[in-house]
């Protein structure tokens, strides 16, 4: 028994695949002649509803961010309460009124620790 040392020169040039005679010829046939018979495809009526459905989880989407911000912008406006919508007054002038003199009253306690150190520093300053 004598082994062949390259079995690859042997098929060298020739296709060692072959197929057997009229295969290709009725292949398609034979195909279709095997598939089962189907009924007529039925299409799927999509409803108005289904189509705008994805549109209003977008807007509710968006919707919820914009008042997740307003809530958290809204934390930072304390500054000016009159421009929020929390806090609605009957008589504007009086809340006005009220806002003014809260200003005053901060505007008065800043002059007067202004000056306490001025006073303060002039006393420091001549005991040197």
């Amino acid at each position: 028994m004598e082994k062949e040392q390259n079995n690859l020169d042997r098929f060298k040039g020739k296709n060692p695949f072959t197929v057997p005679e009229g295969y290709m010829e009725d292949l398609t046939a034979n195909i279709m002649s095997r598939l089962p018979e189907k009924p007529g495809i039925e299409v799927k009526k999509i409803s108005m509803m289904d189509r705008v459905r994805p549109w209003l989880y977008m807007a509710a989407v968006f919707a919820g961010l914009g008042l997740f911000f307003k809530a958290i912008v809204g934390l930072d406006s304390d500054k000016n309460p009159s421009d929020t919508l929390l806090v609605q007054s009957k008589d504007a002038s009086a809340t006005k009124a009220a806002i003014q003199e809260a200003e005053n009253e901060e505007f008065l306690e800043y002059l007067e620790a202004q000056y306490t150190d001025y006073l303060l520093a002039e006393e420091l300053g001549d005991l040197e």
